[in-house]
């Protein structure tokens, strides 16, 4: 039986609605234990772990999340095609056609602009990062050993600075894309206005 023909068996009484969220006691009681297990732990813990944990577990629960839903949608696509042509009143959940083939050639279009060119990463924003890196590098160990002073170790200058020289990078590879879409935008905004 294809996914868009319904026996007559298939009323909307005897076709139930597909639920994406359906789980037994046994995986409640699952979730329950890895609920206090969580909570033992945090209250166990003292210093940063807490939050390292806290943080940890919710990066795993979204992707775990995340994961259960789209399996379950592949999973109940053709049960919910097959809810949905089960009922008379709810219209079809096949893909629109067009009637007839269309040729793009004839459809006028509006001429591309320069936003929508790919250009590979020149030596001027590589230059950018770099001197982010750089910066924030700097910035970040001089805040740090400021504010610590003698109290902060070895390690903790390595992590620091690595982590204020990345956010620096990255900072500074934003701004360098946002300052070339800008130009470019500005540059054929006052183009279109000179022809016009």
């Amino acid at each position: 039986m294809s996914s868009a023909t319904v026996s007559p068996l298939d009323s909307q009484a005897a076709v139930r609605e597909p639920q994406l969220l359906r789980f037994g006691l046994r995986q409640m009681f699952f979730y329950v234990t890895l609920l206090g297990v969580l909570c033992a732990s945090l209250v166990a813990t003292s210093g940063p772990w807490p939050l390292v944990i806290c943080c940890s577990t919710l990066i795993i629960a979204a992707h775990v999340f995340g994961t259960l839903i789209g399996t379950r949608l592949c999973d109940t696509s053709h049960e919910v095609h097959r809810w949905r042509a089960a009922d008379p009143y709810v219209e079809s959940d096949d893909p629109v056609t067009l009637g007839q083939p269309v040729c793009l050639a004839e459809i006028d279009l509006p001429p591309t602009t320069p936003l929508a060119f790919h250009s590979p990463l020149g030596r001027w924003r590589l230059a950018i990062v770099l001197g982010g890196i750089l910066a924030g590098a700097t910035v970040g160990l001089g805040g740090i050993v400021a504010v610590l002073g003698a109290d902060v170790k070895w390690p903790g200058l390595i992590v620091g600075g690595v982590s204020s020289a990345v956010l620096g990078g990255w900072t500074a590879f934003l701004a360098s894309n946002f300052g070339r879409v800008s130009h470019h935008a500005w540059r054929h905004a006052n183009e279109e206005e000179r022809r016009g």
